[in-house]
């Protein structure tokens, strides 16, 4: 339960701390009223990455007693706004995941959440480790800098 409060503040803390700057151009603006989190859970598994402008908290458990916190570094998180820029953000619950094998515990179900400027936008579910051709760069690149593949 400690470790839930943790992150929560944590998460909290990250996404304060960025609102709390008084002088921003627009594009700072706009980085900074958006967030990424990517799922991927079974029945018996679950792993969840939460990436804002300032940090990436990955959570590799249930019962959160693995999570990481870390810095995101400015290159990183660039190349994840250009990703998601190109993106049709209303349109996310319509792409067609390439296979099904989550809908049988084959492959985690994946989501992948963009909350921008206040408003959530989700994928539709697909398998984790083959997301829809739409989203594939900016769900391979948040796995890529969290530490969901990291021991």
């Amino acid at each position: 339960m400690k470790k839930i409060a943790l992150v929560l503040l944590t998460i909290a803390f990250a996404v304060g701390c960025s609102s709390a700057k008084t002088v921003k151009t627009n594009a700072d603006s706009a980085a900074n009223s958006l967030s990424f989190e990517y799922t991927a859970s079974t029945r018996g598994a679950y792993k969840k990455v939460v990436v804002t402008s300032d940090s990436i908290v990955t959570i590799k458990d249930h019962a959160m007693k693995d999570v990481v916190t870390k810095s995101i570094g400015k290159s990183d998180w660039n190349q994840l706004v250009a990703a998601s820029g190109k993106l049709n953000v209303e349109g996310l619950k319509d792409i067609d995941a390439p296979s099904k094998k989550h809908q049988f515990d084959g492959a985690l179900a994946a989501n992948l959440k963009i909350i921008r400027d206040g408003k959530e936008y989700n994928s539709t579910t697909f398998d984790h480790g083959n997301p829809p051709a739409g989203i594939k760069s900016l769900v391979d690149k948040i796995i890529m800098i969290s530490d969901l593949d990291k021991r």
